[in-house]
Formats: C-alpha cells, sequence, structure tokens
C-alpha cells in the first residue's frame, strides 16, 4: 500500500459508526460541551495525559476539537467520540493514529469518561475501530501506556491485546523520563501467490 492510498482510505473512514449499543462520531464544535464535562469528570484518570486537562475549559476544548478536526479532514487520523446510544451519554474517545502504508500498522488511542465506564461500552467500540483498522489494511495495531496506568493495560487486553514489551526511558512527563508498555493486535497479511 502507498501513503497516498492509505491516506485517501483514511478519508473514506466513515464519519459515523454504529454499534449494538454505541455511536462513534468523528468530532465536531457541537461535541466540545461533552468533551469539557469528560475532562472535569474525569480528571483523576486522566493524570497520565497532562495535556488533556486543556479540555475542561471552553478554549482548550475548542482547541482540541478544531486540530482533531483538521487530522480527521486531511487523512492523518481516524478520530471518535464514543455515545450510547440509548442514553445519549457521552462513553469516551477513539483514535486510529500513527499510521505506517510500508509496514501496514498505526496505533489506538482510549479515554474512558468515567461516568460511564465499567459496562463494556467503549470496548465495544474500540472493537469497530479494530475492524476498521484491518479493514484499512493494517496488519498491527497498538497501543502504548503508562506501566502505571493499569486500567488502560486492562483495556488494551480487553480488545485483543498481548502485551509485547516495555520501552524504558520512552518519554518524558512533568520532567520525568518514563517508561511505556507496548501492546498490539496483529491480524496475518494474505499471501500474495
Amino acid at each position: 500500500m502507498t501513503p497516498e492510498t492509505l491516506t485517501e482510505k483514511i478519508k473514506a473512514a466513515p464519519r459515523e459508526i454504529l454499534t449494538a449499543r454505541t455511536r462513534l462520531t468523528a468530532p465536531s464544535l457541537e461535541q466540545i460541551p461533552f468533551r469539557m464535562a469528560w475532562a472535569i469528570a474525569s480528571s483523576d484518570a486522566l493524570h497520565f495525559l497532562p495535556d488533556w486537562r486543556k479540555s475542561a475549559d471552553l478554549r482548550g476544548a475548542t482547541r482540541g476539537t478544531e486540530s482533531e478536526m483538521r487530522a480527521v479532514e486531511a487523512g492523518d487520523e481516524i478520530i471518535y467520540n464514543v455515545f450510547e446510544i440509548a442514553t445519549g451519554d457521552y462513553v469516551g474517545r477513539l483514535d486510529l493514529h500513527s499510521w505506517d502504508a510500508d509496514a501496514p500498522r498505526c496505533e489506538i488511542g482510549y479515554m474512558a469518561d468515567t461516568r460511564t465506564s465499567g459496562r463494556g461500552l467503549l470496548r465495544e467500540a474500540a472493537m469497530a475501530c479494530v475492524e476498521l483498522a484491518f479493514d484499512i489494511g493494517a496488519v498491527r495495531i497498538q497501543a502504548m501506556t503508562d506501566p502505571r496506568n493499569l486500567r488502560s493495560i486492562t483495556f488494551a487486553k480487553a480488545i485483543g491485546m498481548q502485551e509485547e514489551g516495555v520501552l524504558r526511558n520512552y518519554e518524558r512527563r512533568e520532567g520525568a523520563l518514563c517508561d511505556q508498555i507496548l501492546l498490539s493486535v496483529v491480524r496475518m497479511q494474505p499471501d500474495a501467490s
């Protein structure tokens, strides 16, 4: 797959996906109040992601949403806000990013709204994203998370990922180097013969 072909496939990804219990929708300005409420309600769970604290105010949430909308339009990422169909409640956010056309892979990002977590809603939506990535042509989907973020590791395993190892001193958070756990799920590509 060429990088251009991959970009076109990403751009063509559906802007809305329905699962049995969830509705995944591409970011829009109308969703800013949900983003702000989520960031405030889930702030304790977001301490591993300091940039997400910016979503708690209107300016930060607007900038973040506009940036996400540009990334989706450019074909750089696939991003969904997830809502429960039955109630309309915000469930969380999912994204497929860091695409590579040569070794067809991407990374999945996920953040749950703590007010609706524990019922398998985000997992259901994430499974739809994993299938979408495989349908686009990825043969590997990976996730990286702070080793102290046990909820994230458990979630990745719940969507079929296996832990591959630790990336030591991988990034700097709040002035200190920290490790990242690498997890992935793979699907073998059919033989070209």
